[in-house]
């Protein structure tokens, strides 16, 4: 993806953080609306390292987000330790291993996980906007406590989701498994109207 590119969808990202006032369609909202649709969890990176800025930036995308009465419950703890990585991936979060850059999510409590949602897709659109591959994934059994004892970060905190960040193996986001559904249902399936 060219520099224009990217500066383009970090333009969208930043409409979709601070929206402008409401105006009819134009091309930016038929843009920013094909963005937000091709977002794939991609879950396997190569071994380039993530630009520092571009870290920044998903970063600022994700402090934005929004949470119940604005009391912004979640932080991030940036990882690019090797060995703390891999150590996620040991617990569950598979994709951590491989990632340029992991964010665990760290939350007041588990009655912040909504907003803790929220965070994370926002982290997911800020590395997309710098054509970064990304995934939500969480960390299993003991891998909440043992990070927690390993990163320093309070007992009664929620941290368990990670965002995993890297430069995409090519052709690999978006792969369709064994036994595992492609693209989307149809809209007359997902969306009711006025009642189920």
């Amino acid at each position: 993806m060219g520099v224009a590119t990217r500066a383009r969808l970090l333009g969208l990202v930043h409409l979709a953080v601070y929206p402008a006032p409401m105006a009819t369609p134009s091309q930016s909202s038929a843009d920013l609306i094909k963005f937000l649709r091709t977002l794939r969890a991609t879950k396997q990176y190569t071994d380039e390292p993530i630009d520092r800025q571009a870290i920044e930036d998903i970063l600022e995308v994700g402090r934005w987000a929004g949470s119940g009465a604005n009391r912004q419950p979640t932080e991030v703890i940036v990882i690019q330790d090797r060995e703390v990585k891999r150590k996620f991936a040991e617990w569950g979060a598979r994709p951590a291993g491989d990632a340029g850059v992991v964010f665990l999510l760290v939350s007041a409590s588990d009655g912040s996980a909504f907003d803790e949602g929220r965070m994370a897709e926002r982290l997911l659109l800020g590395a997309a906007a710098h054509g970064l591959g990304s995934t939500v994934a969480t960390l299993k059994n003991g891998g909440p406590d043992q990070a927690k004892k390993l990163l320093g970060i309070p007992e009664e905190r929620r941290a368990r989701t990670i965002v995993a960040v890297g430069h995409a193996v090519p052709n690999a986001a978006g792969r369709v498994g064994p036994g595992m559904r492609g693209g989307r249902k149809p809209m007359a399936e997902f969306a009711h109207r006025e009642r189920f």
